[in-house]
């Protein structure tokens, strides 16, 4: 069943500012994977960008099209070529997707056919291995999410997956912990901080991953 539009998901800030950084002020055809209800669509329509759709749920893609994007309905567990053309995208959004997709590399390689060389995406995921998480583990609850969420990824797994499709990180923006501070900045509309973590950290310390990858 589609959901309602909500432009204050914490990730979608953190998404634009990477995608700008890796656009680099040039115009982009987009393909957005797992699209919902359509709003980084519109966000980077607005920005002049030319965006595609593709959702599983039948009532996303209608709504995608009534807003006058090109949109396919398809599973993000069979290869993208089915309903993409190859290399014809500068750009893909994967935002909070992954993790609903039982085969990652079958997306992910898909994915990269369907990028023109030197393409990028712009991925988000929640990271299982976040202390929050452990904690829950050690009190004998579940990972949240379990149940709607099929994959679970560490900052070592998602980075693996990437490189084993062909992807290479050049840009992370990953969400930390701050105590509420980003939920009242996003309703303001203002841009998330970041608390900048070393690198041996960020399986720790990091809520939700954020990065672009671009074809190697």
């Amino acid at each position: 069943m589609g959901r309602e539009p909500n432009f204050h998901r914490p990730w979608y800030p953190v998404a634009l500012e990477l995608f700008r950084a890796a656009a680099q002020g040039r115009r982009c055809r987009v393909v957005d994977v797992g699209g919902g209800a359509a709003e980084m669509a519109l966000l980077l329509r607005d920005e002049g960008h030319e965006v595609d759709f593709l959702d599983i749920d039948p009532e996303n893609v209608s709504r995608a099209r009534a807003l006058g994007f090109r949109a396919y309905q398809h599973d993000c567990n069979r290869p993208l070529t089915e309903v993409l053309v190859p290399a014809s995208y500068d750009a893909a959004l994967v935002l909070e997707v992954i993790e609903h997709v039982f085969h990652t590399q079958v997306l992910l390689r898909s994915l990269r056919e369907c990028l023109r060389p030197g393409g990028f995406l712009v991925l988000t995921t929640p990271n299982v291995a976040h202390l929050h998480w452990r904690l829950r583990a050690l009190l004998g609850q579940p990972p949240r999410g379990e149940g709607y969420h099929v994959r679970f990824f560490t900052y070592r797994r998602l980075l693996a997956e990437l490189q084993q499709a062909g992807f290479s990180v050049e840009r992370e923006a990953h969400a930390t912990s701050t105590f509420g501070i980003n939920a009242v900045r996003t309703w303001l509309g203002k841009p998330p901080v970041r608390l900048p973590l070393p690198k041996g950290l960020r399986g720790l310390l990091v809520r939700s991953f954020a990065l672009v990858a671009r074809t190697a």
